[in-house]
């Protein structure tokens, strides 16, 4: 296949993980054919920066794990040397935030604590003990001379999680560690990967990157009878067994949900921008990702670094705690603390909103009838309370809603992903309205907040809600619609009591007004983008935080500050929040 611009190098080795295989309908397929090809290389070539601090939640885990099950530490040895290290975990990699190695202490406990369980039952119902693999099993065909229908001529399959076999090399086991609860299940098409590898692949000692594997198929002369998957969760210890399989189910596994995911992850064809922007080796040559230099004026960081994306919410649990941003928007850590209540109720107003809203042909609210607060509660799992609150904002948003009236040949799109590219930051920017829709050629972008609380009055709408000011930075760099000068931004702030709702409008085509976004978004971002640091910053956010078990700030902060007993907070920025992996 001919490489997209912005890439050079050789396509002809596909290296596929499981995770290639996984659904994910917001992927770009330019993005995830080139990832695939391990030869290609950006070019322009980018010069390799280190983050300020380790971004991958589980690495220093399994850095413990293997001096734990590969070196012959002791898990008290290994707890100690996390509790005393300050910077890079063994001296390696990034520096580790103290929270972070905080979790991986708590992880580690749970991880072996779970291995120790499954591994007595596992004795108990006949099957040999699995001790830890060094080498990470891999299949690989052997090099053909000529290339197939996809260019490739050799193809490389590969595992991420911690590896065990029996003795006798009967049975094999895959954990595959989880950051809140172990997961119940994968798709089909990610297990039919997993089980290929285990059933048919070989130790292969790691190589550097961009170095060719060997022209050889891997060795299959021992085989394992069994191949086991399971689940862990790093925060409670619970186990799953997702997948037990002989090599025969593995391979039919493989041909059925496996190869078809492979096939369209290595040869699909288009551009989505978005999330893959970040890691993108095509980047350079994209014309589809929307450039807008000096989006806000901010300044590159004095310390060099890899691409990140950043969104409303990223610079709104930056400015309320760093630390907090850190550990759960970079890392993901989740304690499995309760959402509050508010922003429950908020979050089922917005599912309820998006699936009328999604209907086609379009349909606008006031024609539907009014929610019973039963209904609701049927639907998002509310209590009686939150469920009559919902439904009075719902009632609302009848008289409200942008789609009344609205004529059948206009656009509506719901949860739409503006993204853009800030090449002076190395930057990519990342929106998701509630609503976009068209109205006689203009644009207009509409977002939906919910609160029991009337709007702050003393405080302009742009700083109150940023997302209207990147909204209106957004229009006025063209990375939606044409013409700012013809576009609105819109807030519908919904209440629980009749007539207390409020829609406002910003005109991103005054200059004046995008002189204050551009100096919202600017407070915002540049303290985020110049941070090395991510030190906590205690508040009545600690309450509700998912990394809080693991920060000793935030710990006592809470313990000094008992919770007020009616909490009620406003929804977040909706669409700008990922599930926590």
């Amino acid at each position: 296949m001919q490489n997209p611009p912005g890439v050079a190098g050789h396509d002809w080795l596909i290296r596929a993980s499981p995770r290639t295989a996984r659904p994910d309908d917001a992927a770009c397929p330019t993005h995830r054919r080139t990832a695939m090809r391990p030869l290609l290389v950006a070019d322009p070539a980018v010069p390799y920066s280190r983050p300020p601090r380790e971004e991958f939640g589980f690495g220093p885990l399994f850095t413990a794990l293997d001096l734990l099950e590969h070196d012959g530490w002791s898990v008290e040895r290994v707890r100690e040397e996390l509790r005393a290290t300050r910077g890079p975990f063994r001296g390696w990699g990034a520096p580790v935030h103290p929270a972070h190695l905080a979790w991986t202490a708590h992880a580690l406990e749970r991880y072996v604590a779970a291995r120790t369980r499954e591994q007595a039952a596992a004795v108990e119902a006949g099957l040999p003990e699995t001790k830890p693999v060094k080498q990470p099993w891999t299949w690989r065909t052997a090099r053909t001379d000529a290339p197939d229908a996809r260019g490739a001529r050799q193809y490389e399959h590969t595992l991420w999680g911690r590896m065990y076999a029996s003795s006798d090399g009967r049975v094999r086991d895959l954990w595959l560690p989880s950051l809140g609860r172990a997961k119940t299940g994968r798709p089909d098409a990610e297990l039919g990967a997993v089980a290929q590898v285990m059933a048919f692949g070989a130790p292969t000692p790691r190589r550097k990157q961009g170095a060719q594997p060997p022209p050889t198929e891997t060795d299959s002369a021992c085989l394992p009878e069994l191949v086991r998957v399971f689940d862990v969760g790093c925060a409670d210890g619970s186990v799953e067994e997702l997948l037990s399989a002989d090599p025969a189910e593995a391979r039919q596994r493989f041909r059925d949900d496996a190869a078809p995911a492979f096939i369209t992850a290595a040869t699909e064809p288009g551009v989505r921008p978005g999330e893959s922007c970040v890691d993108c080796k095509a980047i350079a040559g994209c014309t589809d990702l929307k450039r807008t230099p000096r989006l806000w004026g901010g300044r590159p960081p004095a310390l060099a670094r890899p691409r990140r994306s950043v969104s409303v919410w990223d610079l709104r649990l930056h400015v309320e705690c760093p630390a907090q941003y850190h550990l759960v928007r970079r890392l993901h850590l989740n304690d499995l603390s309760a959402e509050d209540r508010g922003a429950r109720r908020g979050r089922a107003v917005d599912a309820w909103l998006d699936a009328e809203h999604t209907e086609r042909p379009v349909r606008g609210c006031r024609d539907r009838e009014i929610p019973w607060p039963t209904a609701v509660q049927a639907r998002a799992g509310l209590d009686d309370t939150s469920a009559r609150e919902a439904a009075g904002m719902l009632a609302e948003h009848r008289l409200l809603c942008p789609l009344n009236g609205l004529d059948a040949d206009e656009q509506v799109l719901v949860q739409h992903r503006v993204t853009a590219y800030v090449p002076e930051l190395d930057i990519v920017v990342l929106a998701v309205p509630d609503l976009v829709y068209t109205h006689r050629g203009r644009w207009i972008w509409r977002e939906t907040k919910t609160s029991t609380r009337p709007l702050w009055e003393r405080d302009s709408l742009l700083h109150a809600y940023p997302q209207l000011a990147l909204g209106v930075l957004l229009f006025h760099a063209g990375a939606l619609g044409d013409d700012p000068r013809r576009s609105w931004v819109e807030l519908e702030h919904l209440r629980e009591v009749r007539g207390e709702s409020r829609l406002e409008r910003v005109d991103p085509g005054r200059a004046e007004i995008v002189d204050e976004a551009r100096a919202v978004i600017a407070g915002l971002a540049q303290p985020l983008l110049d941070d090395t640091t991510y030190e906590p910053r205690t508040g009545r956010h600690c309450h509700g935080c998912q990394a809080r078990t693991w920060c000793r700030p935030g710990t006592a902060y809470v313990t000094d500050h008992p919770r007020p007993s009616s909490p009620e907070t406003q929804t977040p920025p909706r669409g700008d929040a990922p599930p926590h992996a």
